[in-house]
C-alpha cells in the first residue's frame, strides 16, 4: 500500500509539472531562439551548473522560440518584475540604458577582441550601472557575432542596393536611422514575425549573424547574404531586480558563477557555429557575398555620419574615442 501511494503522489507531482526530486525555486528565462542555436545551448549549460551547484535548490528553465514574447516585450517584464531573466541584445535596450546608444553605432568595432576589451572595461561598467537603475542586473554578456544584411532580391554590393528596400529592423532609433540614411525604408518588426514578413514580401531584407539567419529559416526565403559586419553589438543576460532581491547571497553567488560560466562556453561555441552556418548556407544555395565584394567606403561613408547625431555632449565623444582607441 505504501508502494502505491508513492506511486500516487510522484504521479501527482508529474502532472502538477514538479520533479520527484526536491524542486527549490525556478527562475524563468526568456529566449527568442529556438532549440539548438548557440545561445540557447549556453543557457541550458548554466541551467545545468545552476542545478548542480545549489543540489536543485535554485533551478532554471529555459523558456525558448519566443514563448513570452519578443526581445522588448521581455525586457519590458525584467523591468516590472513579471519576469524573472531574459537574454537581450544590447540594441533593444537603447531607449533605457543610454550608453548602449554609441554602442550600436555601426562599424564602431575592429574586432571580437576589441568589443571584449570595451565590455570588460569601465564601459562595461556604466551599462551595468544604467541597467541597474532601469531594474534590472547584469548577470553577463554573450557574443552575438557580426550581424549583416540578407536580402530576398538581389545581394547588396554597394549603397546603391539599399534604396528603396524594407529593412526589418529592431526598435532601435540607431538601426532605424542607419537603414533611412542608407535609403531604405526601416520596418520595426518582433523577430519572431520576421519569417512570415520575409516569405509574404512584407518586407524585402533584414539583418542578423550568421547561425540566427540559418537556424530561424530565414535563409529560405532571403537567398542573399551579404557579409557587410555593420555591427557587433552583444548579447546582454539580466535579472530583474525584484527576483534578485528575493535571492539569499548564496543563491546569487551560484547564479552569477553559471551565468559567467556559459558566457565562456558561448564564445568557445560560437566562432564553430558562424563557421557552420555559413557553410550551410551555401550548400543550400544562398548566394553569400563576401565584405571584400561590397564597396563598403560608400556604405561606411554615410553611416559615420550618424556619429554625430547620438554623439551630442563632450563625455559622450570622449567615451566612443576611447572606445575607438581600446585595443
Amino acid at each position: 500500500m505504501r508502494f502505491a501511494l508513492l506511486g500516487r503522489l510522484l504521479a501527482l507531482a508529474a502532472a502538477c509539472g514538479l520533479s520527484a526530486v526536491a524542486t527549490g525555486k525556478e527562475l524563468i528565462l526568456a529566449e527568442i531562439h529556438p532549440p539548438g542555436h548557440v545561445l540557447v545551448q549556453s543557457e541550458e549549460f548554466m541551467a545545468q551548473r545552476l542545478t548542480e551547484a545549489t543540489g536543485a535548490g535554485l533551478q532554471l528553465r529555459v523558456s525558448h522560440s519566443g514563448q513570452t514574447g519578443g526581445e522588448g516585450q521581455s525586457w519590458q517584464k525584467v523591468k516590472e518584475g513579471s519576469l524573472d531573466l531574459a537574454r537581450v541584445n544590447l540594441s533593444a535596450l537603447v531607449n533605457d540604458l543610454p550608453a548602449v546608444k554609441l554602442l550600436s553605432l555601426p562599424y564602431l568595432f575592429r574586432s571580437r577582441d576589441h568589443m571584449w576589451h570595451v565590455l570588460e572595461g569601465d564601459f562595461g561598467k556604466r551599462i551595468q550601472t544604467e541597467a541597474e537603475k532601469a531594474g534590472a542586473v547584469v548577470l553577463a554578456y554573450y557574443d552575438s557575432g557580426v550581424r549583416s544584411f540578407y536580402t530576398t532580391k538581389k545581394p547588396i554590393r554597394s549603397l546603391a542596393d539599399f534604396k528603396g528596400l524594407r529593412v526589418r529592423v529592431q526598435d532601435s532609433p540607431v538601426y532605424m536611422d542607419l537603414i533611412d540614411r542608407l535609403g531604405g525604408t526601416p520596418v520595426v518588426l518582433p523577430y519572431e514575425k520576421v519569417t512570415d514578413a520575409l516569405r509574404d514580401g512584407e518586407i524585402d531584407a533584414a539583418e542578423n549573424n550568421a547561425p540566427s539567419y540559418v537556424l530561424s529559416g530565414h535563409y529560405k526565403y532571403a537567398r542573399y547574404y551579404s557579409l557587410d559586419e555593420h555591427s557587433s553589438v552583444p548579447e546582454v543576460l539580466v535579472i530583474s531586480r525584484k527576483s534578485w532581491l528575493q535571492l539569499t547571497e548564496a543563491e546569487r553567488k551560484a547564479l552569477q558563477e553559471a551565468a559567467s560560466a556559459s558566457s565562456v562556453f558561448m564564445r568557445k561555441l560560437w566562432g564553430e557555429s558562424e563557421i557552420q552556418a555559413l557553410a550551410r548556407a551555401r550548400r543550400e544555395g544562398v548566394v553569400v557575398t563576401e565584405k571584400s565584394q561590397i564597396a563598403m567606403s560608400g556604405i561606411e561613408a554615410f553611416a559615420v555620419k550618424l556619429y554625430s547625431k547620438y554623439i551630442t555632449n563632450y563625455p559622450d565623444m570622449e567615451t566612443v574615442l576611447a572606445i575607438l582607441r581600446t585595443k
